[in-house]
């Protein structure tokens, strides 16, 4: 059983990635962690931490998915907290930077428009380095459609991983 989490900025094609990578690969379910965060009138810290914790007790359980896929930002905090999960639950983990150019990301991908707000997240994001965080296994480009293309590259060094 192994974990494969998709880490980047609001528009680098995390959901997008994830969706592929859940489809092409047999047994995958996919998480996305936006679905898991709290309500919108909740501060945002509030809403992410619950994201998170949704996540982990994800991890931990026992299921029939032979690999969770999931989408969502990390920090090195949270980062240490899913390595430990993921030790907890036996799972193997990959951590995918997705890194886009920023003015591709600004456009809107996929046929997502950005809000204001998502636009300032975005920039905010890209300041703290979230699509190159040191922690994760590889990162990818992504900046060239479709989805597939980044889901299958990732699928293939996905299998090539040491179980």
């Amino acid at each position: 059983m192994s974990v494969i989490w998709l880490n980047g900025t609001i528009g680098s094609g995390k959901t997008a990635v994830g969706k592929e990578v859940a489809r092409l690969l047999p047994g995958a379910r996919f998480l996305d962690g936006d679905d898991y965060a709290g309500p919108a009138g909740l501060p945002n810290a509030r809403r992410w931490r619950m994201a998170v914790e949704a996540l982990l007790r994800a991890i931990l359980r026992r299921g029939a998915c032979r690999t969770l896929v999931v989408a969502y930002p990390l920090d090195g905090a949270t980062c240490r907290r899913l390595r430990a999960a993921c030790a907890t639950a036996r799972r193997g983990l990959l951590i995918a930077n997705l890194a886009p150019p920023l003015r591709l990301t600004l456009q809107g991908r996929g046929g997502r428009t950005l809000t204001a707000w998502e636009r300032a997240r975005l920039r905010a994001m890209r300041s703290e380095g979230y699509h190159r965080r040191p922690f994760a296994t590889v990162t990818l480009p992504n900046a060239q459609p479709p989805a597939a293309r980044t889901a299958r590259q990732l699928i293939r060094l996905f299998q090539a991983m040491p179980r």
